[in-house]
């Protein structure tokens, strides 16, 4: 039997606790009693009428060419039709699908500890967290905005550093509100959008 500690615990690129990336929502639903019943769900993907609908009320300024290039940029390259975000919990996770497999598990911040190596996430300074992970995966993480993924773990995380032209990469202090609000997200695989790629710096902290 699991522990509550060991519930969540991340498994780079396997899950979190008893969550497993490839789960069905039915296998997930059957640890409701430990993660959460459901308390929202949606497809990630905009319908085609609503693009349409935000392009004729905001799109302005664009012309016929430029709207229709922005959506085959979307058809392309944005959420995939079976895409859909579950919120489970209070404050619990906000889960990930593709397919009706589970694909990404994003503890909220409230949802203490997040262990890694027997250390809790939420709980460590910054610098610490990021260099904890850093020295799992055995390399450098990328870097963009308030991101920083890092590939071998399969593991991105938001709020715990900034990346500016100027100022490059600096961890964020805990009277930042963006610290406050950070999020740890796991993944079987990691995050390698096409269209973001060329917004990531790789960086070394230790």
């Amino acid at each position: 039997m699991m522990s509550a500690e060991g519930d969540w615990t991340v498994r780079p690129r396997q899950g979190v606790g008893r969550l497993e990336c490839g789960m069905s929502p039915a296998q997930v639903d059957a640890l409701s009693d430990v993660y959460g019943a459901v308390s929202g769900r949606g497809n990630d993907r905009a319908a085609d009428a609503l693009l349409h609908e935000t392009l004729e009320m905001f799109g302005g300024a664009m012309g016929p060419e430029e709207k229709d290039a922005l959506l085959a940029a979307y058809a392309e390259s944005g959420p995939p039709a079976e895409a859909l975000t579950e919120a489970r919990g209070d404050p619990g996770v906000i889960l990930g699908y593709e397919a009706d497999r589970l694909v990404q598990i994003m503890p909220a911040i409230g949802q203490r500890p997040l262990l890694l190596d027997g250390r809790d996430m939420f709980s460590l300074s910054a610098a610490e967290a990021l260099m904890l992970l850093e020295l799992r995966n055995g390399g450098p993480g990328r870097y963009a905005d308030t991101e920083a993924a890092f590939d071998n773990l399969a593991i991105s995380v938001d709020g715990f550093s900034l990346t500016q032209r100027d100022d490059g990469v600096r961890t964020l202090s805990e009277t930042d509100a963006r610290f406050g609000q950070r999020t740890v997200t796991v993944r079987r695989h990691p995050y390698l959008a096409e269209d973001a790629m060329d917004r990531f710096v790789t960086h070394r902290l230790a």
